[in-house]
């Protein structure tokens, strides 16, 4: 019976495959599905990968530290970072927050008195209240047999 031919390895190939396989870093689109897998919304996973970001380059900054001020002065740049970061997550839920009805009935209210004064707005805005409430009781009266 023949044997199957055993496959030529060429020194370092093989190795050179395996370390390119190993250093493939992910992409940052890569690591966003990686947390919205985990159940993070897309907002959050974006702030995990930059969070995440930020760990490695302290790590690798503070790695090649050498004397106590150098550390000093990076835990106290990474405290710095840290807070700026919080501060501008809290900045940017504020600013992809929308008014609800309410607010933007007063923000249409207040800009219409800005623009034409307050005597020539309330009567409109109190005749549009009087139709809305009108329809509602034309709508839900009960109709007679």
């Amino acid at each position: 019976m023949e044997q199957p031919a055993t496959p030529t390895v060429v020194p370092g190939k093989d190795k050179e495959n395996n370390n390119k396989a190993k250093k493939k870093i992910p992409t940052p689109q890569e690591l966003i599905s990686h947390y919205q897998t985990q159940g993070l919304d897309s907002q959050q996973a974006s702030i995990k990968v930059i969070e995440d970001l930020q760990n490695v380059v302290m790590r690798v900054v503070s790695s090649n530290s050498k004397s106590k001020k150098d550390n000093k002065f990076l835990i106290d740049t990474s405290r710095k970072i840290d807070s700026v970061n919080s501060r501008l997550a809290v900045v940017d839920m504020k600013l992809d927050s929308k008014p609800g009805y309410l607010e933007t009935l007063a923000i249409g209210i207040a800009s219409g008195a800005a623009l034409n004064g307050i005597g020539s707005v309330l009567p409109h805005v109190f005749e549009g209240f009087a139709q809305i409430w009108s329809s509602v009781r034309t709508a839900t009266k009960p109709s007679s047999p």
